[in-house]
């Protein structure tokens, strides 16, 4: 009976030992799958499509403040610069034959515009709102496209003079003309020859203009639509060429982030490009560069009261822009020369042009861009 007994009890032992070890094995295995599961979704998290798509990218969000902001590059200004608000708008005429080269004051602009003249060749209109010069020039005479340029930001159209009947015509257009003046306001360098040797001082011209009771605008519109998102632009414009007429050609190259400016004219020897320079006062001198480059193209036509060469600002026309080696080619628009200029892309939506400095090419339709990777 004792070993009956103890038989049984041997097997409830065996039987509970083997109960046991079952019970390890299944905690185990659901263990292991636990496991499996933290790791294939730790896995989906790090391998999101949105963050690895190339397609996708951060945009940072812009505003434009006009307190504080530039309406010429869209750039947010420093303190000492915008708490000096309001400011005038001045538009230099800038001259850019042989004998007027290297100029001043471009580089220190707010904004250059780049417009054709007779002859094929071009003009510049350097504007100035925050930024100033003591010396830019030479100053050159007025042109017919001028005052559509000026007229949206209420500037006042600085000029050497005009052909007669143009100035009274550009006053009618609702765009003051300051003249030469005697120095120091304006002066007349003795290194180069008349009439390529007219320079101002931007601050002293503000100081006159106030004197002699110039109409004040200070709500000045942006340029155009700036902003960060430029997510459909297209890569390749490493160098990209602007050729005006058979006479001048502008060619930009990609340094870093810089467009380095060349240029190609009449004056140039067999046709080779030549870097274009700036000069200062003391006589420091550099090529001149821009981060973005905007050509806008409209009708030629010749001016009724000057007969004069003219590129037709109003109304609609091609549009092509060029940042950091990327560009888009769109529409302008504008319905009237106290409106600032519109740009769309091809999908009807606001084309954001990169806050920087711009250099705005007015080119007739009939001249030509080449977009090159180098």
């Amino acid at each position: 009976m004792k070993k009956f007994g103890f038989i049984l009890l041997t097997f409830l032992l065996v039987l509970c030992s083997s109960s046991n070890e079952s019970t390890d094995i299944v905690d185990t295995s659901t263990t292991t799958i636990k496991e499996e599961i933290s790791i294939e979704e730790s896995d989906v998290t790090t391998t999101s499509p949105a963050e690895n798509s190339s397609d996708t990218s951060i945009v940072e969000n812009y505003e434009y403040d006009k307190e504080k902001m530039s309406p010429f590059t869209g750039l947010e200004l420093s303190p000492e610069l915008w708490l000096k608000r309001p400011r005038r708008v001045i538009a230099f005429k800038v001259d850019n034959n042989l004998n007027a080269r290297p100029q001043s004051g471009l580089q220190e602009a707010d904004t250059v515009m780049e417009i054709l003249v007779e002859g094929g060749m071009t003009r510049f209109l350097a504007f100035y709102m925050d930024k100033t010069s003591s010396y830019v020039g030479p100053i050159r005479s007025a042109r017919p496209t001028d005052p559509n340029l000026v007229r949206p930001y209420g500037g006042i159209l600085v000029v050497s003079g005009a052909t007669a009947g143009l100035i009274p015509a550009i006053r009618e257009l609702g765009v003051p003309v300051l003249e030469e003046v005697s120095a120091p306001t304006m002066f007349r360098i003795a290194n180069r020859k008349a009439p390529h040797n007219l320079y101002a001082d931007t601050e002293l011209v503000r100081e006159y203009i106030d004197q002699k009771g110039f109409l004040f605008n200070q709500d000045v519109n942006p340029l155009y639509d700036f902003g960060n998102d430029q997510t459909n632009w297209t890569k390749g414009a490493g160098r990209v060429t602007v050729k005006y007429s058979d006479f001048t050609t502008v060619i930009w190259k990609l340094d870093n982030d810089q467009y380095s400016r060349f240029i190609v004219d009449g004056y140039s020897p067999e046709d080779d490009a030549v870097a274009h320079n700036f000069i200062t006062r003391d006589g420091y001198t550099d090529i001149l560069q821009i981060p973005t480059v905007v050509v806008i193209q409209g009708p030629l036509y010749n001016d009724e009261v000057t007969t004069l060469p003219s590129v037709l600002t109003v109304g609609v026309g091609p549009v092509t822009i060029f940042s950091d080696g990327k560009y888009i080619e769109g529409t302008w628009r504008r319905n009237d020369i106290a409106d600032p200029f519109e740009f769309i892309d091809s999908n009807q939506e606001p084309i954001e042009v990169p806050p920087s400095k711009q250099w705005i090419h007015i080119l007739p339709l009939n001249g030509e861009i080449i977009i090159s990777e180098n």
